[in-house]
């Protein structure tokens, strides 16, 4: 059995003081959208918003994430609520029909005692270290009426993006500044598994709009409430019901802010010739954390990253390449010389599109680290620079990489 030891998980008391457990109920649940993936199959998959949105249950269960370097904690729906709904899902449906291998799959990784399942489960339904640290790289921007600011009609992909932190702050905050765009803003996500995007990246980015949902739309009180008093508490953990109201709701507010939310699932090999082939002017911000600890997948997500980047001019064999000294468990880095030169431009107005990697110096167990990674980096000809380091415990670190 393998288990990473650094995930930020509900059921854990780790140093973010996750909460133990939360006092709302399982939801009631209705059926995932099946992934068509086959095993080994390398291909990539898109997949709608409508689509998503019709594999939502009833009501979700949620808990805040309360983060020292943010004023209000985010939001991510309960683990245990996710397994009930596959659970539920599996009861509703005949074992003995055809089909039903992705359910059984499904059942494996939901409730697995590892963290890994090659081939099968990256770990996307769990938080990681790596998703808090590039949450914490981009708050240091600014406020969040700065951050939203900053990637108001902008182009955002992120890559392996299981409960999608980033992505919800980002999009957080630029629903907190109080223009309406006339450019769209994208916010693309993207998953190895169907079913993480639809137990968990859908129900986040809902919650994430909840502040900036008209209190109509959160639940229709009765004869003996208010309005105000159906709004969620956002500082506690609770309920919240996916009702048709809602759901216009949250799509109407996308709507009137000129933001398109954009989901993929499948391998990176896919997802790499699918971003060549696309031909689309290329993202200004690529996030991606906890993905590089697999060296054998290093260069597909490699690939990915390379295609999925905005670029303003060729690239010139070794012109831009920036070396810097190896990363390892005894160098911190502190003597790293880093450049916050993209966070005083807006991402709109930015040249070259770059990636923030957010990762551990080393992954004990499966044998890729930071090292490897970046010196793969330089031999594509990519550059990279450090842009913060935590030293304590595992050595991690979030790097700025592009071509």
């Amino acid at each position: 059995m393998f288990k990473f030891e650094f995930q930020l998980d509900e059921e854990e008391d780790g140093s973010f003081q996750i909460p133990l457990q939360s006092e709302a109920g399982p939801s009631t649940a209705t059926l995932p959208p099946p992934s068509t993936k086959d095993e080994g199959d390398q291909n990539c998959y898109h997949i709608t918003l409508d689509e998503l949105i019709k594999a939502l249950p009833e009501e979700i269960s949620y808990s805040p994430l309360p983060l020292p370097f943010l004023k209000s904690p985010i939001l991510r729906r309960d683990l245990f609520d996710a397994r009930f709904q596959l659970y539920n899902r599996q009861s509703e449906e005949d074992p003995s029909k055809e089909g039903q291998k992705e359910e059984d799959e499904g059942e494996d990784y939901v409730d697995a005692k590892t963290d890994l399942i090659p081939g099968l489960y990256e770990g996307g339904l769990k938080s990681w270290e790596g998703g808090v640290d590039l949450v914490e790289v981009l708050s240091s921007i600014g406020d969040e009426e700065g951050v939203g600011r900053w990637v108001e009609s902008g182009r955002v992909l992120e890559v392996g993006c299981g409960t999608a932190l980033p992505t919800l702050y980002l999009l957080r905050s630029l629903l907190s500044t109080s223009s309406s765009l006339s450019t769209k803003t994208t916010f693309h996500v993207q998953d190895y598994n169907s079913l993480v995007l639809s137990l968990v990246t859908l129900p986040n980015l809902i919650l994430a709009t909840i502040p900036y949902l008209p209190p109509e739309s959160l639940h229709q009180p009765n004869d003996e409430e208010d309005v105000e008093e159906v709004v969620p508490d956002l500082e506690n953990p609770g309920n919240l019901v996916i009702s048709p109201q809602l759901v216009e709701g949250f799509k109407k507010l996308l709507e009137e802010r000129n933001i398109e939310l954009k989901f993929t699932y499948g391998h990176w090999s896919g997802f790499a010739k699918d971003l060549q082939k696309q031909g689309e002017e290329g993202y200004g911000l690529v996030l991606t954390a906890e993905t590089i600890y697999a060296e054998d997948s290093n260069a597909s997500l490699l690939s990915v990253l390379k295609n999925a980047i905005k670029r303003t001019k060729a690239i010139r064999g070794g012109e831009n390449i920036k070396h810097k000294e190896e990363v390892s468990l005894e160098d911190s880095l502190d003597n790293l010389k880093v450049d916050d030169e993209w966070k005083n431009i807006a991402l709109k107005e930015q040249g070259d599109g770059f990636t923030l990697v957010a990762a551990k110096i080393l992954y004990f167990g499966v044998g890729g680290g930071l090292t490897a990674f970046l010196n793969r980096v330089e031999d594509n000809e990519g550059w990279w620079k450090g842009v913060k380091d935590w030293t304590k415990g595992v050595g991690r670190k979030v790097v700025q990489v592009g071509w």
